[in-house]
């Protein structure tokens, strides 16, 4: 039985994060957060082609688009019930963005990059995709 659960991930431009997220699922989507790109997810989870997902948006630029792109899917039925993870941030925006969207997992670097535990967040992702957690 072939997994249609799918990693999305909105950034725009490419970093680390994609690297890393692109290792451990190479069937990743990346994508600008656009309204076009809500819309073609929109319609995945209607028509049942994308059964699962997670959402991992990368924050660090466009932030005002950013807030738009999380507002669509806040008002989506299904989306809005997805995992979603917020990537990119600096230490002091955290709490900010915890607050505008309390059922995010925030991950915030903090030190060097080098040293972060990737591997542990992207643990946690797989097992939302897999509905385990």
């Amino acid at each position: 039985m072939m997994s249609t659960g799918l990693i999305y991930y909105l950034a725009w431009e490419e970093d680390d994060w994609l690297d890393e997220l692109l290792d451990r699922f190479p069937e990743l989507n990346a994508l600008v957060p656009s309204a076009k790109t809500f819309q073609m997810m929109q319609e995945m989870r209607r028509t049942g082609e994308v059964e699962r997902c997670v959402i991992v948006l990368n924050a660090a630029v466009e932030q005002e688009k950013c807030h738009q792109f999380l507002r669509l899917l806040a008002k989506d039925e299904q989306l809005s019930r997805d995992p979603l993870y917020i990537v990119g941030l600096k230490p002091e925006e955290q709490a900010a963005w915890q607050e505008a969207y309390p059922h995010a997992n925030i991950i915030v670097i903090t030190g060097f990059a080098v040293e972060f535990d990737y591997d542990a967040v992207l643990t946690r992702m797989a097992a939302d995709l897999e509905g385990e957690r």
